[in-house]
């Protein structure tokens, strides 16, 4: 009776056993199918996201390094407190230092990175604010302590919270250099071309002209070669910078004049600019020169051939009433006297050039 009894017990116990480790294997593979789920989904959401480093500058006119980050991908993209943002350069002291910089929700301290605006090629964010949706760009502002030597280099890492990560050098020149590019930026319907800082040209290269006819007087803004509508009107965004400080900036064109334009030894011809501020629906705010700036003069001799000139313009300072504004330069060519016809050309964008031999602004 005694061995049926402990016989019970055991089979019971066996039982018991069983359904607990079958419990237990289920809901192990319950765990594990829930799991693979999670990475699957991880792992779809990895392969829809796409960012990329478009600028990455320490402004001149400012303190911030302003860093523009587009969203590539098909997903879109918040939570920026969990991001990564890594910032790897040198100080004045030539010290190297790397920093994992905290999200800031107002303008940055030391040591921190600020989302400040976002918007689809252009300042204005049209639908879902505060979200990065696909095509859209960002533009942060990083403080950093101590601050970025004079004359160095750096680069910015970015990490999205599933991981995606995006990395781009940027330049310290100590000075300002605007490079006209022909990279393309959208103001109210308007195309315009960029006016990139401490980068030289990226190899896009294009050129810019204006014709005249016979004995015509006249100034005339510079056009796109390949595209007649497109004006010679490059636009920088003033986004960090509260102030464009006084200076003597020298403007430098890459230009050609066509042989024959100019006859009589007294016979001239100009290339000059505008410098205005742009609101960010397209409206000008204000016009800098009050008479063409930077005005270069060619005689006779300077027919025929591509040249580098320059010539310089004192810039008053100015204070920047909005930060989603835009500083726009704009190319002209002129003549103030009945001369033969003609065309003059500006090189942009042509990296197979020197800097030196580059257009650009230089402060």
């Amino acid at each position: 009776m005694a061995a049926a009894v402990v016989t019970v017990i055991c089979i019971a116990m066996i039982m018991v056993g069983g359904m607990a480790l079958s419990q237990g294997l289920l809901t192990s593979a319950d765990t594990a199918a829930i799991n693979f789920d999670k990475i699957s989904v991880l792992e779809s959401e990895i392969v829809r996201t796409d960012l990329t480093i478009l600028r990455a500058v320490k402004l001149s006119w400012g303190d911030y390094v302003r860093v523009t980050v587009k969203n590539d991908g098909q997903t879109k993209l918040a939570g920026y407190d969990k991001w990564d943002f890594i910032v790897k350069y040198e100080d004045d002291g030539s010290a190297l230092n790397t920093i994992w910089l905290p999200y800031s929700t107002t303008l940055p301290l030391n040591n921190e990175w600020f989302k400040s605006r976002i918007g689809l090629n252009g300042p204005i964010e049209f639908f879902e604010p505060g979200i990065l949706n696909p095509l859209e760009e960002m533009v942060a502002l990083v403080y950093l302590d101590p601050l970025s030597g004079n004359a160095t280099s750096g680069s910015v890492a970015i990490a999205a919270p599933n991981g995606v990560y995006t990395s781009l050098p940027f330049l310290n020149l100590g000075y300002t250099r605007l490079t006209p590019q022909s990279e393309n930026i959208t103001i109210a319907n308007t195309e315009y071309y960029e006016l990139v800082e401490a980068a030289p040209a990226d190899g896009r290269a294009m050129i810019m002209m204006a014709d005249f006819a016979q004995n015509e007087i006249a100034r005339k803004l510079l056009y796109n070669e390949s595209q007649p509508t497109r004006p010679a009107q490059f636009i920088y965004p003033l986004v960090g910078i509260d102030q464009i400080p006084a200076a003597t900036w020298t403007v430098n064109y890459r230009c050609y004049l066509s042989p024959g334009f100019l006859t009589a030894v007294n016979d001239r011809f100009y290339l000059n600019i505008d410098i205005k501020i742009m609101s960010a629906y397209g409206a000008v705010r204000a016009t800098i020169n009050g008479s063409p700036a930077a005005e270069v003069t060619f005689n006779r001799d300077q027919l025929g051939t591509w040249l580098t000139v320059s010539s310089n313009y004192i810039f008053s300072d100015y204070t920047v009433v909005d930060e989603n504004d835009y500083l726009v330069i704009e190319f002209y060519g002129e003549t103030k006297e009945k001369i033969n016809s003609g065309y003059v050309l500006i090189d942009i964008d042509n990296d197979e050039l020197p800097i030196a031999d580059q257009t650009r602004i230089e402060a």
